[in-house]
């Protein structure tokens, strides 16, 4: 391999999360799994790393670059290229004269969502500030789900409309139960359901994870079973598997620690907004697809406290 000295483009990341560099160390020899507009995922291991911009976030597996080195970067490279990590000199090197991404310098980061004590007042109030943001405009989940006919038919206590809408309201059923043949059933409806790099299913999900990070609405047995199906079974994407494990492990991207955080905690209207606004801007649907998530879990969480 050329040395970075020898090679035409180094590429000085801007952050990247704080564990990467240990996995890398273990498993240096990576492959390019996927490359699209934002950037690109590399896999290491049993692993997949983004390398790209922070356009969704800082995310729990990524390495980030601005705009135009992710254009460099990809104007050097092809699915094709090799890719290793050289832990001397801290960077990913991309076949065999072709681009560095050097983490010499860049800021690491690892994203949490603290606990909250959550009352039945303060629940009350963001529910509403969460509502109304979320009904400005019609909403439609990457699933065909519109929020607000399905929030309004579950808080009046109506039957759901029709089989994707019925499986929704039985999941939130399981969530805080022991059964795992029930909680196994409802999984294996949503895990990997929907279009896409991220399907909308493993999207609701995280944001599922994400209020339970901060209230602990899960029960041992839901969280044991999706570990489970997510590990030992091929229901999703490589890339929705990615986000699913990594939220397992209570690590989620920065836009999604925010929301959630702010969701959990004593806020006012406008900080909300603001926080939901960046996460609902998110992909095709995959910002309203979490934030959905979300909102199943501050249900539950109503339904705990009732």
């Amino acid at each position: 391999m050329a040395s970075p000295q020898a090679r035409l483009t180094i590429l000085h990341a801007t952050e990247y999360q704080q564990q990467i560099p240990f996995h890398l160390a273990n498993h240096p020899v990576c492959q390019i799994h996927s490359i699209f507009q934002n950037g690109l995922n590399i896999r290491s291991g049993n692993c997949l790393f983004f390398v790209g911009t922070v356009k969704n976030g800082r995310l729990p597996f990524g390495i980030h670059l601005t705009s135009e080195q992710l254009r460099q970067l990809l104007n050097g490279i092809n699915e094709n290229s090799s890719v290793s990590w050289e832990p001397k000199e801290r960077c990913l090197a991309f076949g065999e004269t072709g681009p560095i991404v050097s983490i010499v310098g860049a800021d690491p980061f690892d994203w949490r969502i603290s606990s909250e004590l959550v009352t039945n007042e303060l629940l009350s109030d963001n529910l509403a500030m969460f509502a109304s943001i979320l009904l400005e405009e019609p909403r439609v989940t990457g699933l065909d789900i519109d929020v607000e006919s399905w929030l309004t038919r579950h808080l009046e206590g109506s039957s759901p409309s029709g089989l994707t809408e019925q499986r929704f309201t039985s999941l939130l059923d399981v969530l805080d139960s022991s059964n795992t043949i029930d909680i196994e059933q409802q999984l294996r409806f949503v895990i990997g359901r929907g279009q896409g790099l991220t399907p909308s299913g493993d999207d609701h999900l995280v944001g599922l994870l994400a209020i339970h990070e901060a209230t602990g609405i899960l029960s041992t047995a839901f969280l044991e079973t999706l570990k489970r199906l997510i590990e030992k079974e091929s229901l999703t994407t490589d890339i929705g598997r990615e986000y699913l494990l990594y939220a397992l492990e209570g690590q989620f991207s920065s836009t999604v620690v925010q929301a959630a955080s702010e969701l959990t905690r004593k806020t006012d209207i406008y900080m909300l907004k603001t926080l939901l606004s960046e996460l609902l801007d998110m992909g095709h649907s995959s910002g309203i697809d979490t934030v959905f998530g979300m909102l199943l879990g501050l249900l539950a969480l109503r339904r705990k406290l009732e």
